[in-house]
C-alpha cells in the first residue's frame, strides 16, 4: 500500500470519527435532558462561558461543561451569554440552556401587594423577594425632591401613589426602575377616574382614600366612610382616626393604641390636628379612590367597628354613643 493510499484512509476515518463525535455533541446537546427538578440559577455580571459552563455543571443542569462549551464556541457566540437569574426546568435539553442565556430571558421574581399596604411594607416585601434592598428602595420612594419631580405636585413621600397589585421584577431591579413601574400602574388605574398627574388636589383625593382603605375592607361601606371624611371636615371638626395614629406612631405602635397615643404629636394624627393629614397612610385599592372622589349622600359624622369587618354609621353623639356601648357589650359576651 502506497503512501498516499494510507494518507486516503486516515482521512476517511478521521471524517468518520468527526462525523461521529459531531453527532454525538449533537446527540447530547439538542436531546440530553439532565436535570430532574427545576433550579433556578444566578450569573453573575462578567462571568464567562467557562466558568457558567462549570456552575451548571455543579448545579445539575447539564451532564458536562464541555456540553455547552464547544457549541458556544463553534458557533461564535461564547461572549453573547447575558448574565442574570435563570430558572431552568427538569429536564431542559443543553440548547435549550444556551438559547435561554443568549436571550436573556432571566427568571422573573413575583411581588404582590395588598391594599393598605405602606411604603416600609412595600420595602420588606421587595427585600424578601431578593428585587431590591429595602434601605435602597426606601432611600428614593420616601424622598422629597424626588416624590415631587415625579408626582408634578409637592408631596413628602410617594406613599399612596405606588398601586398596590402584583408584579413581575428581576432580582437586583434598581428601585427606580420599580417605583417607575408602579407609579405607572397608579396613572394607568387612576386614568379611566379623570385623576392625572399634576392635576390639583390629587395629593388630597388619594389621603383620603388611603383613610378609607385603612377603616373598612367592605366595598359598600367606603362611601361612607368618605361621606364621614367630608361632612366632618365641612364642620371643622376633627377626623380622629385610629389608623392615623397608627401610621403617627410607626415603630412604636405595639398593636394597642392607648390613650396617650391619642395625644402624640405628629402631623399624621388627626386626634391632634385638623383636616386631613399632610398626606397618604398607605396605597389605596381603586375601590377606596373611587369613593374618596364619589362619598355618599349622607350626614353621617361617626362610625364604630364592630368587630366583625362592618361598622355602625350613626349622625349624632348620641346614636354613635349608643353604638359604641353595644358594641362595647357585644365583644364582652364573645
Amino acid at each position: 500500500m502506497n503512501r498516499t493510499s494510507r494518507f486516503g484512509y486516515f482521512v476517511a476515518g478521521f471524517s468518520v470519527l468527526a462525523v461521529v463525535l459531531a453527532g454525538l455533541v449533537a446527540l447530547f446537546y439538542f436531546l440530553d435532558g439532565f436535570s430532574r427538578e427545576t433550579k433556578i440559577v444566578e450569573i453573575q455580571r462578567g462571568t464567562g462561558l467557562f466558568s457558567i459552563a462549570r456552575k451548571l455543571e455543579e448545579q445539575g443542569i447539564i451532564r458536562t461543561a464541555e456540553i455547552l462549551i464547544l457549541p458556544a464556541l463553534v458557533s461564535g457566540n461564547s461572549g453573547e451569554l447575558k448574565y442574570g437569574e435563570y430558572m431552568f426546568s427538569p429536564g431542559e435539553t443543553p440548547y435549550s440552556v444556551h438559547k435561554k442565556l443568549r436571550s436573556g430571558k432571566a427568571f422573573l421574581r413575583k411581588a404582590t401587594f395588598p391594599e393598605g399596604v405602606t411604603l416600609k411594607k412595600m420595602a420588606e416585601i421587595l427585600e424578601s423577594s431578593h428585587i431590591v434592598s429595602k434601605e435602597e428602595f426606601l432611600s428614593l420612594a420616601e424622598n422629597n425632591e424626588y416624590s415631587t419631580k415625579k408626582l408634578g405636585k409637592d408631596v413628602f413621600s410617594l406613599e399612596g401613589f405606588l398601586f398596590p397589585d402584583t408584579y413581575f421584577f428581576y432580582r437586583g431591579s434598581s428601585a427606580e426602575k420599580v417605583i417607575e413601574t408602579m407609579l405607572r400602574r397608579f396613572w394607568e388605574a387612576c386614568a379611566p377616574l379623570g385623576i392625572e398627574r399634576g392635576e390639583p388636589g390629587v395629593r388630597e383625593i388619594v389621603t383620603v382614600a388611603s383613610l378609607i382603605e385603612k377603616e373598612t375592607a367592605s366595598p359598600d361601606e367606603k362611601p361612607l366612610v368618605s361621606a364621614v371624611i367630608r361632612n366632618r371636615l365641612r364642620k371643622r371638626m376633627k377626623l380622629e382616626f385610629d389608623p392615623t395614629v397608627i401610621y403617627a406612631l410607626g415603630e412604636r405602635f405595639d398593636g394597642d393604641i392607648r390613650k396617650k397615643d391619642l395625644s402624640f404629636s405628629s402631623p399624621y394624627n388627626t386626634y391632634v390636628v385638623s383636616g386631613l393629614p399632610p398626606g397618604p397612610i398607605a396605597s389605596p385599592g381603586l375601590d377606596s379612590i373611587k369613593a374618596a372622589l364619589e362619598p355618599a349622600d349622607v350626614d353621617y359624622l361617626y362610625f364604630v367597628a364592630m368587630g366583625d369587618g362592618r361598622h355602625v354609621f350613626s349622625t349624632t353623639y348620641r346614636d354613635h354613643v349608643n353604638a359604641v356601648n353595644k358594641m362595647l357589650r357585644s365583644s364582652k359576651k364573645r
